[in-house]
């Protein structure tokens, strides 16, 4: 009796599943016998504004694949549907659907782009936050960062162009980070070796920035500089702005020398005057003539001797300031003082309005006369 109890729940489970699966059949082969009553695009992501693709454009790609109104959902791979629409550059991800009122819903996530870039060439290209680079085509006006002097065209980029790639990249980000940089860097230069400058978009300047190592740090300082210097000593006062050191700026001010400004320190000018001189220097074997950038005067010569012997002469440029005048000395002899050159010779001042003539007060004295005495004769006398 009980055996029998079994078998027939088994069978009444088997005839349950089977009812549906008929059921779900008819339900499917129902539901693929309708046609699509209407294709709904939207565009999401973090921008739903039209930048580089809209509504239209899309339903007109759904369009040359065969999905539009009145078509068979059965007809419809979904799929393959997402994988031809995500292969455009600038559609990142496409999600497809069919509600249960035959509605294809469509959502198309677009490509952002972050910055522009020039080539060497003069080509140029936009580039998203992946590093895709993205044909040039909007339908709206984006402020975007421009970087001038990529080295390549090509789509596959070499391993140091891919690189620096990554460095724009980091860059673009840093800057889009920051409201007053958005704002202020107007152009970034590439150099060739691979560093950052840049040309601001309020004042004549040029920002060094070298590589995007530490490039945050660099910018916070740049902007205290800003903020404590530039702005008070006014926006068109510096030339070139330097950020490659740590912990320091060093600017440049139009007509006047470095300027330096670290955190803690008040910014400070180096006057010094420069040297502008010529000196003599003496070896025992050599004699040396050190002299500034702006001089170039030759004093001795190797045909020059000092008591019979002939002096080595040897040329030394120097931008630091001359060491103070030494002896010269000849090979071989002792040490003799050189007289220093005296631009005026003192003459001393004459005595008695006479003239000083050492030939007169040297002259030997001569004999003088003596006139004969008178005498006594001897007859005045016997008188």
């Amino acid at each position: 009796m009980k055996n029998w109890k079994i078998i027939l729940i088994h069978i009444l489970w088997s005839l349950a599943g089977a009812a549906l699966i008929f059921l779900f059949v008819m339900a499917w082969k129902a539901k693929t016998g309708k046609r699509i009553s209407h294709v709904q695009v939207d565009l999401v992501g973090e921008t739903t504004a039209a930048l580089f693709m809209d509504e239209n454009e899309i339903s007109g790609i759904l369009k040359e694949q065969g999905v539009k109104e009145g078509v068979p959902v059965e007809t419809i791979n979904l799929t393959t549907v997402e994988h031809n629409l995500e292969k455009i550059q600038w559609i990142k991800n496409a999600e497809l659907f069919i509600n249960n009122q035959q509605l294809l819903q469509v959502d198309i996530e677009q490509r952002i782009p972050i910055a522009r870039i020039f080539t060497v060439s003069g080509a140029s290209f936009y580039m998203d936050g992946e590093g895709r680079k993205l044909p040039l085509k909007q339908l709206t006006v984006l402020r975007l960062p421009v970087f001038t002097g990529f080295p390549s065209d090509n789509d596959r980029l070499s391993k140091p162009d891919s690189l620096l790639l990554n460095d724009v990249l980091f860059f673009s980000k840093t800057i889009q980070a920051d409201s007053f940089f958005t704002a202020q860097i107007a152009q970034v230069q590439i150099e060739g070796n691979g560093e950052f400058q840049f040309i601001p978009t309020l004042g004549d300047h040029t920002v060094l920035i070298g590589s995007v190592e530490n490039l945050e740090d660099k910018l916070n300082r740049l902007y205290t500089f800003y903020k404590k210097v530039w702005v008070h000593s006014g926006i068109n006062a510096y030339q070139v702005i330097d950020c490659r050191f740590d912990q320091q700026i060093v600017a440049l001010k139009k007509g006047m020398q470095a300027i330096q400004y670290a955190p803690g320190t008040i910014p400070f000018a180096n006057l010094k005057p420069l040297v502008d001189s010529t000196t003599k220097v003496a070896s025992p074997t050599t004699s040396t003539i050190v002299s500034s950038p702006t001089t170039n005067t030759k004093v001795l010569s190797t045909k020059d001797t000092l008591n019979g012997k002939p002096l080595e002469v040897k040329r030394v440029s120097s931008k630091l300031a001359p060491p103070p005048p030494a002896k010269l000395v000849a090979p071989g002899s002792k040490k003799m003082p050189v007289k220093k050159l005296a631009i005026s010779k003192k003459i001393p001042a004459k005595q008695n309005n006479k003239q000083n003539n050492k030939s007169l007060n040297n002259k030997k004295k001569t004999a003088k006369a003596v006139m004969p005495q008178k005498t006594t004769s001897n007859n005045n006398n016997n008188n």
